[in-house]
């Protein structure tokens, strides 16, 4: 289980997290909306340890990774794959190199258990015959699944999301959603997902949540959130305005 307590975080003046609690459980697919701007990143990379918050504590399992050793750190670092939102994979390196990145810092695998590893994580987000590519000959969807795929290669007990479906047409965004799901059905994965796509939202969540403000607003189910009364929650779901744009007549 990871455990999210009283988290403060802030950038200069800016407060961007302000008290956010959470908890996430076995097996379950837990979405986090909120419009852009709105700190979804920052918690999850804070979950991640990738950002220290300013107060509150962070726990992966018995880990409170706010306040471990490096080598405690590093273990729940173990237990979580990260999908970042472009990718973030190494130009640099060969899709072969980028998968099995993680497997040589964090495993102690031998090279033929490593081409193994990498050769069937590939296959499991549909991509063959791509080991001696570059990112830069790949498609943005082909990149998602080997962002994907590097997350999944060491076994993590976690995986964390931002945006998976970002700048994706609407059948890859469906691909990667049916991917989610395929790897929380056949790997056992507990879920984290922060998006602004409440399509993709309502199909693979178990359990939404809304970051407002720095706050969480709402947590329910996917019927719940569709069902909501809440004045915010509505108006993102829906895609409505408070009310009609008043054109400048100086425009």
């Amino acid at each position: 289980m990871i455990k999210v307590e009283n988290i403060h975080k802030s950038f200069g003046f800016k407060r961007v997290l302000c008290g956010v609690n959470l908890e996430v459980y076995d097996s379950e697919t837990l979405v986090i909306v909120g419009s852009s701007g709105m700190g979804k990143s920052v918690l999850l990379k804070t979950i991640v340890g990738l950002v220290k918050p300013d107060t509150g504590s962070v726990l992966i399992e018995d880990i409170n990774i706010t306040k471990c050793s490096s080598s405690d750190l590093h273990l729940a670092r173990k237990r979580v794959g990260y999908v970042f939102q472009e990718a973030a994979l190494f130009d640099s390196l060969s899709i072969f190199e980028n998968v099995a990145f993680g497997l040589r810092t964090l495993t102690s695998l031998k090279e033929d258990e490593i081409k193994q590893r990498v050769r069937r994580c590939l296959e499991m987000v549909c991509l063959n015959n791509v080991e001696s590519l570059r990112p830069s000959e790949l498609s943005g969807g082909m990149k998602k699944r080997v962002g994907i795929a590097r997350a999944i290669a060491y076994k993590p007990r976690y995986i964390l999301y931002d945006e998976p479906t970002a700048g994706l047409d609407p059948v890859m965004s469906d691909i990667i959603n049916e991917l989610i799901m395929y790897l929380k059905k056949h790997l056992k994965v507990t879920s984290i997902i922060v998006t602004h796509d409440m399509k993709s939202a309502y199909k693979i969540a178990d359990r939404i949540m809304m970051l407002h403000e720095g706050k969480m607003i709402f947590d329910g189910r996917p019927e719940e959130t569709r069902q909501t009364k809440n004045e915010y929650v509505r108006q993102f779901v829906e895609g409505s305005t408070r009310g009609p744009i008043v054109a400048d007549k100086n425009f």
